[in-house]
């Protein structure tokens, strides 16, 4: 049996309610709806209202989409009621006049016409309700076999360029894998998909996918094979480290590691404490020592790391002196320095033992990446350059 479709129109709750909400009302939209979501054919379509000067442009659109006006010329504060009653009866009739409908579609949100879903159900119609969100009752909502927004019918904006751009780059991270490529028509059908359609032609109605695509050459790279276009994702540039993280990775490979600025002051204070107490301890029982109150680990292996890396830094900066051992590990570790402000003392010449390291790497130098490096702030950079200036003061005095 065909799916023959009634549809009823409340034109005065449609048209009110959509002014309010400053929405457009396209009966063509609706109908084009109903028939994509039901499948059937719309034979009967009729439109009620009880004011006679309803738009006229409106009442152009409804004749030439098919709708049969019916209106009701006011004569007492009823008027509203006997359209309503019009629209009742005129679907109560087609129940009787030998058209057989199986579905009606009462574009409403009207309680009123509670009644009437009723009847039409029991005679085993199945009604679809259409209306708008802040004009639908809940009690005919609910006894509705289906109910449909008009809202959720309008159109989706077109995406923004940089929506666009992150659904794209979601539809190839999902489809291609290493140094893969898929046809450009699965991606397009992909993006749509992820989009519940809202991406669509109408995000490139100036030109082709093709060339939609080509905006993005940076994430993506085009190839032809013969008609077909494939999508391959760009190859990332290689990216070269920050200066200071080079600052870092050089040091390291000298055998001078930067040790992170709040553990190497901590240690560097311990040590100055431990080495004031006792003489002659060796180089392995220092780090033990330091490693004891200071694990980062459960095996403490981090930190003897770091320990080892704070000694070298301070016998390079002339903080302490080592006496010969069978190996440095049994070397003796002896305090180099003396005086009330043998810490702030020790602190000034291990940064400044690791500027003249920095300065004698092949990279630019520059004092704010030096910052960084060996404190992870540029803030420190006048504190830096105060020691650079000292450091050539003194050097330029040796030479005289």
């Amino acid at each position: 049996m065909a799916n023959d479709i009634a549809v009823f129109l409340d034109l005065d709750n449609m048209v009110i309610g959509a002014r309010d909400a400053n929405i457009n009302f396209d009966i063509n939209l609706l109908i084009n709806q109903v028939k994509q979501r039901t499948g059937g054919r719309v034979v009967l379509r009729r439109a009620y209202s009880g004011n006679l000067r309803q738009d006229q442009k409106l009442m152009k659109e409804l004749a030439t989409a098919g709708f049969t006006m019916q209106a009701a010329v006011p004569l007492n504060n009823f008027g509203k009621n006997l359209i309503d009653m019009y629209l009742v009866v005129d679907s109560m009739d087609t129940l009787v006049d030998g058209q057989e409908y199986s579905t009606y579609v009462l574009v409403t949100g009207d309680r009123d016409f509670v009644p009437l879903i009723h009847a039409l159900r029991r005679r085993g119609k199945h009604v679809i309700g259409v209306g708008l969100k802040h004009t639908t009752s809940e009690s005919l909502m609910g006894l509705c076999d289906e109910y449909i927004y008009y809202e959720d019918m309008l159109p989706a904006p077109p995406l923004s360029d940089g929506e666009a751009e992150k659904l794209l780059v979601i539809a190839i991270d999902g489809l291609l894998v290493g140094d893969e490529r898929v046809r450009a028509s699965i991606v397009k059908e992909r993006m749509i998909e992820l989009s519940n359609g809202q991406f669509g032609r109408f995000q490139y109605s100036d030109t082709s996918f093709t060339k939609f695509l080509g905006r993005y050459p940076g994430r993506i790279t085009l190839e032809k094979d013969g008609t077909t276009t494939y999508v391959r994702r760009t190859a990332a540039p290689a990216v070269q480290p920050e200066l200071y993280r080079r600052y870092r990775s050089a040091l390291k490979k000298q055998k001078l590691r930067v040790v992170p600025p709040r553990v190497r002051l901590v240690l560097l204070k311990d040590m100055i404490t431990i080495l004031q107490r006792e003489d002659n301890l060796e180089w392995r029982d220092l780090i033990d020592r330091l490693a004891t109150a200071h694990p980062t680990d459960e095996d403490g292996e981090a930190s003897r790391n770091l320990i080892n890396a704070l000694i070298v830094l301070a016998r390079r900066a002339g903080v302490v002196r080592t006496l010969k051992g069978k190996t440095l590990a049994t070397a003796p570790v002896l305090l180099a320095l003396e005086g009330p402000k043998i810490f702030q003392e020790s602190v000034i010449r291990c940064d400044t033992a690791y500027l003249e390291a920095i300065r004698t790497l092949s990279e630019p130098f520059d004092v704010k990446e030096s910052a960084l490096a060996i404190y992870d702030n540029a803030d420190y950079a006048p504190y830096l350059q105060q020691l650079l200036n000292r450091l050539d003061s003194a050097n330029q005095t040796g030479s005289d």
